[in-house]
């Protein structure tokens, strides 16, 4: 991850990088509805902290599946009240502020 203060831009390498970046470390057991228990994820502090701040993510992977699908996607670990329940759940959450590297720009590799 790279940042540019000036222009409030952080750039990363590859999808991989944003998704361990946006994604909190961990799935949780959410109740969804009347006693309906659900796995779940949830967003970083960091990257909820970048965009309250307004700044904007660039993917320099060519063909970024983020920055086409606009959301992330990872099997995380699941925990409930902070322990481990040694298994795991696919996570999907939606991304604002990516957009993929141009071979035009400077910062693209």
């Amino acid at each position: 991850m790279e940042l540019d203060n000036k222009k409030q831009i952080l750039y990363f390498d590859t999808d991989q990088e944003f998704t361990d970046f946006a994604l909190a470390p961990h799935a949780v057991i959410k109740e969804v509805s009347q006693g309906v228990l659900a796995y779940g994820g949830e967003h970083s502090d960091e990257y909820k902290k970048c965009i309250a701040e307004g700044k904007v993510f660039v993917i320099r992977e060519k063909d970024s599946k983020v920055c086409r699908r606009m959301c992330v996607v990872k099997r995380l670990p699941v925990y409930y009240n902070g322990t481990s329940l040694g298994r795991d759940a696919l996570v999907q959450l939606p991304v604002q502020n990516v957009e993929e590297a141009l071979d035009s720009f400077p910062f693209s590799k």
